[in-house]
């Protein structure tokens, strides 16, 4: 009886990997791998290791080396010491250094546009080629919105992705397959939508006012002021310092149903509630922004806490943590609400990046 070996897939030889098998015999004590050069036959690897589980980790100091084509044999040993012969056909695996494989887009990134074209890179250190690739598109929830399916035309690695709101999230994600199929993939990455978006009102309503001899139009346009507390101090023209202050409106604009905010700010207090929305009554939402260093947080970082409360329900949700932004930054905090659950993300961004 001897332990049959699954398929092994490429590895890099200095991350090591695990060699599944199947067994079908006395309890696993010991395990027992051989590994020979497939070109000389040579032992390059002999080791026993003690487990009960049907795997081998084989571990990152093995001496395989990375562009090697090797023949791996395992042995089971039970608590006797009674050890199973070897397979007589090893089962072949090669070794390739972790290949580069990335996106044009980078977490925290934000995209200007509906539609961008994402560049997938790929670079093998021993010329391992690129069998295939997909690139897909998800939802903030990481629900499939796109998907460019496998796509075996390796000389243009490049995918469109349309269709993107403004002032949303989405995550993207790259996989696929060398040509000795080792496993690629980029992971899921976080980036936000923001662009200006044309303000068109329509319809518009026309009424012949015969009486008068004119014409009445009606559009779809609502006007809201903000109420400050005091009078409002502007940077540059163009920002309003609410460090010490505060803008209310509460008529003819609403927060209501599912929704997806974007806010951008400046050096906000420590502390301080930035954020409130409220119908006057049992329902708010209150978001504030603290720093700290926690057990978690990798030294002192910023983050934001929302309190909620909705029909009798309350709780407190935390961003993630965020490095605090530097004089030509600002923080970036989306805010999503489905049904009566929310979600909170902050990142910081460039000036330029918001525009």
């Amino acid at each position: 009886m001897h332990a049959i070996i699954h398929p092994i897939e490429p590895f890099d030889s200095s991350i090591g990997t695990n060699i599944n098998f199947t067994w079908q015999g006395n309890q696993i004590f010991k395990v027992r791998c051989l590994i020979k050069d497939n070109s000389t036959g040579d032992v390059v690897y002999d080791q026993t290791i003690s487990t009960m589980k049907q795997s081998y980790l084989l571990p990152p100091d093995s001496t395989l080396k990375n562009g090697g084509y090797y023949i791996a044999y395992l042995s089971v040993i039970d608590v006797d010491g009674v050890e199973s012969s070897f397979s007589n056909i090893g089962t072949p695996f090669y070794c390739y250094q972790t290949p580069k494989f990335h996106l044009s887009i980078k977490p925290g990134d934000v995209i200007k546009t509906s539609a961008y074209q994402t560049e997938l890179t790929y670079a093998q250190a021993e010329n391992e080629l690129l069998d295939y690739y997909s690139i897909t598109l998800y939802t903030y929830q990481k629900t499939e919105l796109l998907t460019s399916g496998n796509l075996y035309n390796t000389d243009s690695l490049t995918y469109l992705i349309s269709g993107l709101e403004n002032a949303k999230q989405y995550y993207i994600r790259a996989t696929g397959k060398t040509l000795h199929n080792m496993t690629l993939d980029t992971g899921y990455i976080l980036f936000t939508v923001s662009y200006t978006e044309a303000q068109i009102f329509n319809p518009l309503e026309l009424n012949n006012r015969a009486e008068l001899g004119a014409i009445e139009i009606k559009s779809n346009i609502t006007s809201t002021v903000g109420i400050p507390e005091k009078e409002v101090t502007y940077i540059d023209h163009q920002f309003a310092d609410l460090r010490s202050n505060s803008v209310t409106y509460d008529i003819g604009f609403e927060v209501k149903g599912d929704f997806t905010k974007a806010f951008l700010f400046y050096k906000p207090v420590r502390n301080a509630r930035i954020i409130r929305f409220t119908d006057g009554g049992k329902h708010y939402v209150n978001i504030f922004y603290r720093e700290g260093t926690l057990s978690d947080s990798n030294g002192e970082k910023a983050f934001f806490e929302l309190q909620a409360e909705t029909s009798g329900v309350k709780y407190i949700l935390f961003s993630n943590y965020v490095t605090f932004p530097d004089t030509n930054q600002q923080f970036l905090l989306h805010l999503n609400r489905i049904g009566n659950a929310y979600e909170i993300n902050a990142s910081v961004v460039n000036q330029t990046e918001r525009r």
